[in-house]
């Protein structure tokens, strides 16, 4: 089924609150979450993987492995996968190295007649990633452990924002060619380009349900640039003049998630963070109100760029 704007920007919100547990306790893998719990999810797992393999920039770090998101289901039988942005990403894309390497997930992909690339950080963070139970017991690689749990029947959704959302990709694939099939559908937030035209070629061959959304002025969405990138196909551009909220013009603020939020369903968005949770006061400021058609900033900058760099 079709993922509406209403329903990706409450999608989004789960991805924020992947970051917002994260944030109240940075050094445990199993944070407590009772915002959603309250909200009627179970957490069947947490997500995990080693914070040193994007060496430079504000991600580098001395081989943590740290909580990069959750694995949760609601009543509706509906398991969603929510893999978390990382704090000063805007700025570590300024000195990431975007290397290109061969493409070898689990399952094999058929011989083609263009080599297939991801980006090597990605890709290596993503290859880190293991899910945990939420007593902290490992139940093994992220995405045959999804597989297990998912079973035989019900939907499996994979979130992400940011880095999230490159982690996010690569997770979908797996699980598309892995078992899931039609099954498993995603709902991605400024995403970096993950791999090459091949790579994205197979992704939406192979994810039959998805949902990108990239901002006309978000930094992000732009790299890494060059022939090895192409941004996946089915995106959607959200831009000033039809986004249902108005944002603060700032490198912040064109990335936050919540900001994201906002844009697709201003008022959902408006009652889902009243009052605005823990961690999210400074993104929050970012959304000045709702869109009221009048001439912007934002909307010059977004005019000015239409035409010269592409998202």
């Amino acid at each position: 089924m079709a993922i509406t704007n209403s329903a990706a920007a409450a999608y989004g919100l789960l991805v924020m609150q992947a970051m917002d547990i994260y944030r109240v306790v940075p050094g445990s893998l199993t944070p407590p979450a009772p915002a959603l719990t309250a909200a009627g999810w179970t957490i069947m797992g947490y997500i995990t993987g080693d914070d040193s393999l994007l060496r430079k920039g504000p991600l580098r770090s001395k081989g943590r492995t740290v909580c990069y998101g959750y694995l949760a289901k609601r009543a509706s039988g509906e398991l969603v996968a929510a893999v978390r942005g990382t704090d000063g990403f805007v700025e570590w894309v300024e000195d990431g190295e975007f290397l290109p390497i061969p493409y070898a997930p689990k399952v094999a992909v058929p011989a083609g007649p263009h080599p297939i690339s991801v980006e090597q950080g990605f890709w290596t963070l993503y290859a880190s990633m293991e899910l945990i139970s939420p007593a902290g017991a490992p139940l093994g690689a992220l995405a045959p452990a999804i597989t297990s749990i998912a079973g035989s029947s019900g939907p499996v959704t994979v979130l992400g924002h940011s880095l999230g959302s490159a982690l996010a990709t690569y997770l979908t694939i797996d699980l598309a060619r892995g078992g899931l099939g039609t099954r498993v559908s995603a709902c991605l937030f400024a995403s970096p380009h993950t791999g090459n035209q091949a790579f994205v070629s197979l992704f939406d061959q192979s994810v039959a349900d998805y949902r990108l959304f990239n901002y006309i002025l978000d930094v992000v969405p732009r790299v890494p640039l060059g022939p090895d990138y192409a941004p996946l196909p089915k995106r959607t551009v959200l831009r000033p003049d039809t986004a249902e909220a108005r944002i603060r013009v700032d490198a912040g603020c064109n990335h936050h998630v919540i900001c994201y939020c906002a844009m697709l369903d201003y008022e959902g968005t408006k009652r889902a963070t009243t009052p605005v949770p823990a961690g999210e006061e400074e993104s929050a400021t970012c959304i000045l109100g709702p869109e009221t058609g009048s001439p912007s900033v934002a909307k010059q900058l977004a005019s000015a760029l239409a035409g010269i760099v592409p998202v």
